[in-house]
């Protein structure tokens, strides 16, 4: 075997590219045809299905191909070659369908008939030069030693798929991370060019294996039993995949790299069948039995895996809980690591027994007599069995009976081909009693096995839904019931009850909680004056609808890119200009499990207006040949597999397309979770195709971002207040006065493009997000850098993005409900109206401590304690809770404040502090640079460096000195915050390029 181990480094070299070519081509189709489950099964069907055709192809030309590892060295350079014209060929496709096709069609199934023939003209091509490789290379070794067939098939197989399970990996955390899409292919062809070159050199000549008529007299039977077994095991093993990836998502999570480490350890349990077959194959006396007792074990050990869910789930529970809720780089790579250990521990034992069947059967028909292209037929009919498998599962057996019976169902044919081969070679045996006693004992063991996995062993939707990926619970707590769960075609979808009179429901998906409501708001003995109960997501989903409405109040036409729990969509058909909505969901069972919410969600349902269409949002809108007032995208987290699509610079261009002139996208993201660095990626991406946008926070750490392709968004309209429809949504968040909406906006384009202008932007060809996001949720990251931007105590939006908020409501909200997305407004108000009267009772959540220390600081002052610093850095401890939200000129406080440190005779660096302070709010050029340098001729540290480069910049641009600002920005911007805070270092950072511009 050592003097081919050049030849199976080779193909172990193209077990490493194929498998990458598998991935990033699917990323570029399905970024085509979209991600539905439909459009997932198809494009592995392409995959599948071309290279069935070129293995098939292959063992029909084999006999004429003289130099076969030469021939093989040929296809892999052309492969190569193929890959690096992919991206171009890609972009060029896409492009002529979407501007010239697709338009001319008008929408319907014209449109899907193009875009999978395109894909089809795209992919099938290398997937056939990609099936003939095994049967070319394996005829090349064969024909010098065909005495040792099954070793040399079983080494083949076992280096390439290893190849293959060390590709998953590669492509997915290393490659496509550092190189983007492109770069990927490139690397992936330069293995495949390398692989030529050596290949190329061999001109070796030996004679094809040809048909041994005498040997193979009689086999036709066999034959035919074989190729069905190398079908049925590829029709069992990617049932088998399809149940557990889906099992296995809701463990480990969904993400992409999730599915990377589930597919490098499938294929690695191949490998490891048929590293463990080479050496014993060539001893069986009875292969055929073999077989067929691996067979059985095959569904047998598919069966015993389905109970160990529990240990995978403990497992990871341990993992984390273990952590003490410190999440570092070292616990995420043991994570890494403990997850493919898992993805084994579940897959391995059946995997391991699939990887010795190929191999086996390919074996006996060699030498059973049958010529060497039976090589590409046992390999084409595996590949066509393992398409079936993918659409059986995947669109038609896991909606109808769930995972659980689909690995159950593939189980079964396992035992039916293994039983047939079991007493198929009793028939042929001289002594055939032994054999057919064994059948009948595994028979009987198999059937008891079969009714094991079908009615003893329980998949509990109380683990799976417990998010364990996520904060290591291995089980939801006692006081949740299951209220539904289904086995959708592209998730699991669960719906959990709270059971106590509030009624709080929650909605899962594949394991993660997707939202939440409270359907009795006034639970009993609940205070009126805590106002109506509510979930923590609630205020998001309602102002994820509200918000897009105020700044196109005449919408007619809109799309809701998610369903979610169907409030968002209640609340956008609560607008009586609404003439339409189409409500894109990819998973039906959402729509199905959100009725749990009613009526909360009523109009989503009962509204003639909803129109739903079950469908990946790109392709939904490459067929819908319509525009939109409004485009709402309010996917799920887009650290899970397919969503971070959705935030890239493409879809956003196309999304273009599908808009009305002024018409808007209202992009919701999550700030928990994610990097700063990663959000910026979205922004960017945003930046460049948008002419302007305002971003609102909607939740604790969730944003909106209302962006228009032409033109200026324009100021949010008050009309929505007055829609008789909207009025309860608007009264569960206390929203009453345009003020408070106002008070959302963080940050606009014209304050951030100029630091966005360069940022690497997410995009299909870099798919930063997807590659980063999984990691962020795991260490827990929350983005702070727009935060930063709110809070900062200075007039930011007003004077760098140049939009005026109108004031917040002197009473805030009006009651003590929970003050949710207005927290810190609701603060600033109540800190003044506790100013004015202590008796005044506030919401649990309002902190009134800066101004309790500040009337304690106030009375030592007064009483003649003369201790100015306490006093000061009290004083600033209100004044920066009240700045970002409240103007100051008419305010007791304020008037107090500059009143006591005159009449006490405070020393000249606070009255110039304070006088600061207050031109900054006032936005008063002239007198906030004179006491800048009043503060500076003093030496004074009263004033913060980050404070004072603000300062600074704001009275130059207020001032329209450009030259001043550019100088300023060089001289006093740089450094100033704290490297250690992300969010706060990339907000100075934003200001500093918005000054220096």
């Amino acid at each position: 075997m050592a003097r081919y181990a050049p030849l199976f480094l080779l193909f172990f070299l193209s077990g490493i590219s194929g498998l990458i070519y598998e991935s990033i081509w699917s990323r570029y189709i399905k970024q085509f045809v979209g991600s539905a489950a439909t459009a997932q099964v198809l494009v592995l069907s392409l995959f599948m299905g071309g290279m069935a055709l070129g293995s098939l192809l292959a063992s029909r030309k084999l006999a004429g191909v003289r130099r076969p590892v030469r021939a093989y060295g040929l296809i892999e350079g052309g492969i190569g070659l193929y890959a690096l014209a992919f991206p171009w060929l890609s972009e060029l496709a896409m492009r002529v369908c979407y501007d010239h096709v697709f338009p001319g069609l008008g929408g319907g199934f014209a449109v899907e008939a193009i875009k999978w023939s395109v894909a089809g003209l795209l992919i099938l091509p290398p997937c056939v030069l990609l099936g003939m490789t095994f049967p070319l290379m394996s005829a090349g070794i064969l024909r010098r030693d065909p005495e040792r067939s099954g070793e040399i098939l079983s080494f083949l197989y076992f280096t390439n798929s290893i190849g293959a399970a060390l590709g998953a990996l590669l492509s997915g955390f290393v490659l496509v991370a550092n190189f983007g899409l492109p770069g990927t292919l490139a690397c992936a062809a330069g293995l495949n060019i390398v692989i030529a070159a050596i290949a190329f050199a061999h001109r070796r000549e030996h004679a094809p294996i040809v048909e041994d008529t005498a040997a193979s007299a009689g086999t036709d039977d066999l034959v035919k039993l074989l190729l069905l077994v190398a079908f049925g095991t590829g029709l069992s093993s990617f049932m088998y995949e399809i149940g557990w990836i889906r099992l296995l998502s809701m463990i480990i999570g969904s993400a992409t790299h999730s599915f990377e480490v589930m597919l490098s350890a499938f294929v690695f349990g191949l490998a490891l069948g048929g590293l463990w077959v080479r050496k014993r194959m060539d001893k069986f006396k009875r292969p055929e039995l073999v077989l067929g007792i691996v067979q059985l074990i095959m569904g047998v050990a598919a069966i015993a895996t389905l109970p160990a869910y529990q240990w995978a789930v403990e497992a990871i529970g341990w993992l984390l809980v273990d952590s003490q809720g410190a999440r570092t780089e070292a616990l995420w790579q043991q994570f890494n690591v403990l997850r493919y250990a898992l993805c084994l521990l579940i897959m391995f034992p059946a995997t391991f027994c699939a990887g010795m069947t190929l191999p086996l059967i390919t074996h006996v028909l060699l030498r059973r007599g049958q010529p060497e292209g039976v090589i590409g037929r046992v390999y084409g009919f595996n590949t066509f069995g393992a398409i079936a498998g993918a659409v059986l599962a995947g669109l038609v057996l896991m909606p109808l009976i769930g995972l659980q019976r689909v690995i159950v169902l593939g189980a079964a044919v396992n035992v039916a081909l293994g039983l047939a081969l079991v007493f198929g070679d009793a028939r042929r045996a001289k002594n055939p009693a032994k054999i057919r006693s064994f059948g009948r004992i595994a028979a009987g063991s198999s059937l008891l096995t079969l009714a094991f996995g079908l009615f003893v062993v329980k998949i509990d939707p109380m683990v799976l839904s417990a998010t364990v990926f996520r904060n290591g619970r291995t089980r939801l707590p006692e006081g949740f019931e299951l209220l539904s769960y289904v086995d959708g075609r592209t998730a699991s979808v669960s719906v959990i009850r709270l059971t106590d009179d509030r009624e709080y429901r929650v909605i899962y998906t594949n394991g993660k909680p997707d939202a939440s409501v409270v359907l009795n708001r006034y639970p009993k003995d609940r205070d009126p004056e805590l106002g109506p109960d509510f979930a923590g997501d609630e205020p998001n989903q309602v102002l994820v609808g509200v918000l897009p409405l105020m700044a196109r109040p005449q919408a007619t036409d809109v799309a809701l890119i998610g369903f979610g729990s169907g409030v968002t969509a209640h609340v956008l058909l609560g607008s009586p200009t609404l003439q339409r909505l189409d409500t894109i969901e990819i998973e039906r069972e959402m729509v199905t499990g959100s009725r749990n919410f009613y009526p909360a969600n009523a109009r989503a349902y009962d509204d003639p207006r909803n129109h739903f269409w079950f469908d990946d949002a790109k392709a939904y809108f490459a067929g819908a040949a319509r525009q939109f007032d409004i485009i709402v995208s309010e996917p799920t987290n887009p650290w899970v597999s397919g969503v971070s699509s959705l935030f890239t610079v493409e879809f956003y261009r196309e999304a273009k397309r599908y808009l009305k002139p002024g018409g808007i996208l209202a992009q919701w993201l999550q700030g928990y979770e994610l990097s700063d660095e990663l959000l910026l990626t979205v922004l960017a991406a945003l930046d460049q195709e948008f002419s302007d946008y305002q971003i609102l926070r909607v939740g604790a750490s969730d944003w909106v971002i209302l962006s228009v392709a032409d033109g200026e968004l324009g100021r949010l309209s008050e009309q929505p207040f007055a829609w008789e429809a909207m009025k309860p949504e608007l009264q569960l968040l206390g929203l009453h006065d345009i003020g408070q909406v106002d008070n959302l906006i963080v940050a606009n384009r014209r304050m951030l493009h100029p630091f966005l202008t360069g940022r690497p932007a997410n995009s299909d060809a870099m798919p930063l997000l997807d590659t980063g996001a999984e990691k962020a949720r795991f260490l827990k990251e929350s983005a702070g850098f727009l935060h930063r931007i709110r809070w900062t105590p200075a007039p930011l939006l007003e004077v760098l993005g140049g939009v005026e908020r109108r004031p917040y409501p002197a009473e805030g909200i009006g009651d003590r409900r929970d003050p949710h997305v207005f927290e810190e407004a609701e603060t600033a108000v109540a800190l003044l109206r506790f100013y004015a009267d202590p008796t005044l009772r506030f919401a649990e959540d309002i902190s009134l401590t800066s101004m309790n220390q500040w009337i304690d600081e106030q009375r030592r002052i007064v009483a003649g304690i003369d201790d100015w610093n306490a006093w000061v850095e009290a004083t600033y401890g209100v004044y920066i809770n009240l700045v970002p939200h409240v103007r100051l000129d008419d305010v007791a406080w304020w008037k107090e404040v500059r009143d006591t440190a005159r009449d006490h005779h405070a020393a000249p660096e606070v009255l110039a502090f304070l006088d600061a302070l207050d031109a900054l709010q006032a936005r008063d050029p002239a007198r906030l640079r004179a006491r800048l340098d009043e503060l500076d001729g003093q030496r004074s540290k009263l004033l913060t460096k980050g404070m004072r480069a603000i300062s600074g910049m704001v009275a130059r641009e207020l001032a329209d000195d450009a030259p001043g600002r550019r100088e300023w920005a060089a001289s006093n911007m740089e450094g100033v915050a704290d490297a250690e805070l992300r969010g706060e270092r990339l907000a100075y950072e934003a200001l500093r390029a918005y000054a220096s511009r």
